[in-house]
């Protein structure tokens, strides 16, 4: 009679709740990036995350399908990183890192592809905006390398440029939901989230990382941008995204001359603290294998002595570290070549072209968010290592930035 009644029964609010696509969607979105900001966690964190990524796969076999199908040559480089297997200096540690990253690709580019992308930027909000916040309120400093300043950094312990681009991510998606609860006339909600977009940005400042800094500023006005422009004609959106392509092309050329206004304005010295030295001993590193390179990840360990010269340089600990060359760049030469980097090149500009091309064609507020995102990233990549890499969540970011560029156009404005 109980099991005939319970069937009977309505099933509850929370049931209800739970069993919600777009709400499995966005809290596996913000589990997935929180077990790997905290750098405290470790391997605990790294375990965890891995299996968020497993789990979230075997639930949504349907849009493995899809995001194999769409996205197919976002997994480019993951397949250039194995293929390195082959070559590499280190194979097990190449091999276990290049599963790794791969994991780690894969699982942004399925949250690229959920039904409800608002949803993935609702979690992926709750994550970085509520980490940033509270590491904020918190206020763990340490004294800055350069001018020894207290500069923030997160409450898991993680590097400060790491925190900073965290922060800033906050800051990017408080800025998109500031944007939706404006299109809904939510006055209250959109108050909060101007408070902690706030918060965000004072965040990213207080980390002491001028280039987390920089590109939140061209990133956020860009978002603003694009916001504005995303309900115009298609003419002018069409011109808009020319501009922009123009733009990042002038930035490119001019790298230079921009980077010294932003060490100017942020008093970094001219050496950006040892990145000099360290591409100038690239360039040597590199002309032993310069077209394959030592294999994804397989430099910076402790057999390497060119890595254990430049750790000893630096005077850094080397058990553990997550040092690089600080340019994306060089870093991917050095670990698979020429041929690697062509191929990371070629399909950062293939996800930006198809986001431009979403961004013509559609209204899509979470289309303004992943360009927004991308250019903030790749604005960095020069002096940072923007990269794929395993089971790190800017990874994850990064390629559910790249591969919602082929979510379909023909879905409904407010999902997509």
């Amino acid at each position: 009679m109980s099991a005939t009644m319970a069937v009977m029964l309505p099933p509850s609010r929370i049931s209800q709740f739970l069993s919600d696509r777009a709400v499995q969607d966005g809290a596996f979105a913000a589990l997935i990036v929180l077990a790997r900001i905290p750098a405290n966690l470790g391997t605990a964190g790294a375990a965890a995350g891995l299996a968020l990524m497993c789990l979230y796969a075997a639930l949504r076999i349907d849009q493995c399908r899809e995001a194999l199908l769409r996205c197919r040559w976002q997994l480019a480089y993951p397949i250039v990183a194995l293929v390195s297997i082959a070559w590499a200096v280190q194979p097990l540690v190449t091999g276990r890192a290049a599963v790794q990253m791969a994991v780690t690709a894969f699982a942004g580019l399925l949250l690229s592809q959920a039904v409800r992308p608002r949803a993935v930027l609702a979690g992926l909000f709750c994550a970085f905006a509520g980490y940033t916040v509270i590491s904020f309120l918190v206020g763990h400093t340490r004294p800055d390398g350069v001018t020894e300043a207290p500069a923030l950094f997160g409450l898991g312990g993680e590097a400060k440029n790491y925190f900073a681009d965290s922060a800033a991510t906050g800051a990017l998606l408080a800025l998109a939901m500031l944007a939706a609860s404006l299109e809904r006339r939510a006055f209250g909600w959109a108050a909060g989230l101007a408070g902690i977009a706030v918060v965000c940005i004072l965040a990213t400042e207080q980390a002491r990382s001028a280039g987390a800094v920089a590109s939140l500023a061209l990133g956020g006005a860009l978002l603003v941008l694009l916001l504005a422009l995303r309900m115009r004609s298609l003419a002018l959106k069409a011109g808009a995204a020319a501009v922009l392509v123009a733009g990042l092309c002038l930035g490119a050329v001019f790298f230079e001359q921009l980077l010294e206004i932003v060490q100017q304005l942020s008093s970094k010295d001219a050496g950006l603290t040892g990145r000099g030295y360290l591409w100038y001993r690239a360039q040597f590193i590199i002309a032993e294998r310069p077209w394959l390179g030592t294999g994804y990840f397989g430099f910076w360990t402790p057999t390497n002595p060119d890595a254990v010269g430049l750790w000893r340089h630096f005077d850094i600990r080397q058990e553990g570290t997550a040092f690089s060359f600080h340019n994306s760049y060089i870093q991917t030469i050095v670990e698979t070549g020429y041929l690697g980097l062509a191929v990371l090149v070629g399909t950062w500009l293939a996800g930006t072209l198809a986001l431009l091309r979403r961004f013509v064609l559609t209204r899509s507020l979470p289309t303004c968010f992943w360009l927004a995102y991308l250019t903030m990233e790749l604005s960095k990549s020069p002096v940072e290592p923007i990269r794929p890499a395993a089971l790190v969540a800017p990874t994850v970011m990064l390629f559910a930035a790249l591969g919602f560029g082929w979510f379909p156009a023909a879905r409904a404005p407010e999902s997509a």
